[in-house]
């Protein structure tokens, strides 16, 4: 039976804060909460640059139990000539509630200069509060004020709580300039020249750049999932899918299947196969084929091929060694406690930098969570599963990981790596 004893939340007020800068000039924004009454404006100046935080009412909630959410509407204007991007945060946070358990999400309608509403903006999809950035790279139009309605929400596990009975909660939520990284403003040469010069202090772990994959697939998100060579990556029959500077698809590209249900080698597979493994799987053709020629040409020139392993399935007897340009990635390579014997090549690569910052585990899993356009979706990972002859690893929508037969379509979701 699942104790809900009391627990103490505390939510203070919400701030906001925005600026943005375009070349020389300064697009101002207002930003407000409503309901601040008895809120008090703050204005702070430095130089030419006015930063106008707004107090809205403080938020308390005691005494209470899974289940429990409170909502807030934030409204945010751009009063500029340009339109801008801005970055929703928190600007403090203290967050004890353990497991993933305190959760935020938002709804937002979108109103024109007239303060009509016109239709929506892009709603905050339900994460865990564990990171100070919510939501990245907001586009807002001249004139135009986006009316968030904020949901935190403790939730309801329907399993055993009580590791967050008397823990607190509070957050001063935030709207800061969007500022693209070192990443996203240099080109795919310069940034590759710098990879090969070890000159790469400026790209951090986790920065972000969009690429745009043709009419087809359209544009998606990289991330610097890895920067680090420590000395295990020198070891003989070592993946090195792991090692150097990797990107991954932080989004999901478009759905496949590992292999069909069908014949393969004269033998009938109602279920698809994973005989012999990801370097003769249907998924590592589509993969190293038709998205990799889908990449733009000035990326294609730059990635270099890797040395991936990979583990077998019941019909075989030895892990894979494959030269890549793409790969997916194996389930050690996101959890640094992954320890399934079920994956035969588990002690041969590493856990990427980026889900070790992310703190990803088999228990605290969101971290591995990724997106099919703004739905949290199914994606495949290259390892097949000792046990059966038709199996793979995946990662489930809430970041769970397990295997199922090759031939369901999950989403695709690869990493290279520059050199």
């Amino acid at each position: 039976m699942i104790d809900k004893d009391k627990m103490t939340l505390f939510v203070t007020g919400m701030f906001l804060l925005l600026i943005m800068t375009t070349g020389l000039s300064y697009a101002y924004f207002s930003a407000s909460i409503s309901g601040n009454e008895n809120a008090k404006d703050m204005v702070v100046e430095a130089g030419t640059l006015s930063l106008v935080y707004t107090d809205g009412p403080e938020i308390k909630a005691q005494n209470i139990k899974p289940g429990w959410s409170t909502t807030k509407e934030v409204s945010v204007k751009n009063n500029g000539t340009l339109g801008a991007y801005y970055n929703v945060i928190w600007q403090s946070l203290t967050n004890e509630v353990a497991n993933n358990e305190m959760v935020i999400s938002a709804t937002c309608q979108r109103l024109n200069a007239s303060g009509t509403v016109e239709g929506t903006c892009e709603p905050i999809s339900q994460a865990a509060i564990s990171n100070m950035t919510i939501a990245k790279k907001i586009s807002i139009e001249s004139g135009i004020t986006h009316k968030y309605t904020f949901t935190i929400l403790f939730k309801e596990t329907n399993a055993d709580q009580n590791t967050n009975q008397g823990k607190k909660f509070n957050g001063v939520l935030g709207i800061e300039e969007y500022v693209p990284t070192q990443f996203e403003k240099d080109d795919w040469a310069t940034i590759v020249s710098n990879v090969k010069s070890g000159n790469t202090s400026m790209y951090k772990v986790g920065d972000t750049k969009e690429v745009n994959l043709g009419t087809t697939y359209g544009t998606h998100t990289l991330r610097i999932a890895n920067t680090s060579t420590p000395s295990e990556c020198s070891t003989t029959g070592f993946s090195q899918t792991a090692c150097g500077f990797v990107l991954e698809f932080a989004d999901i590209i478009t759905t496949h299947n590992m292999n069909p249900a069908g014949t393969y080698n004269w033998i009938q597979y109602d279920a698809g196969w994973n005989k012999d493994g990801w370097p003769a799987s249907s998924m590592y053709t589509f993969v190293n084929n038709v998205i990799y020629n889908a990449l733009p040409s000035e990326l294609r020139n730059v990635i270099i091929d890797t040395a991936t392993v990979s583990g077998h399935g019941s019909e075989d007897t030895e892990n894979f060694t494959s030269t890549d340009k793409l790969y997916l990635l194996a389930p050690k390579e996101i959890y640094t406690d992954f320890n399934d014997s079920y994956d035969t090549a588990k002690d041969l690569t590493r856990t990427l930098d980026y889900y070790t910052a992310q703190g990803v585990t088999t228990s605290n899993k969101s971290g591995a969570i990724k997106k099919n356009g703004t739905i949290a979706s199914v994606w495949w990972l290259r390892s097949a599963a000792s046990y059966g002859k038709n199996s793979f690893y995946l990662v489930n929508s809430d970041g769970w990981n397990h295997e199922t037969t090759a031939d369901t379509t999950f989403g695709v979701a690869p990493a290279f790596r520059l050199g």
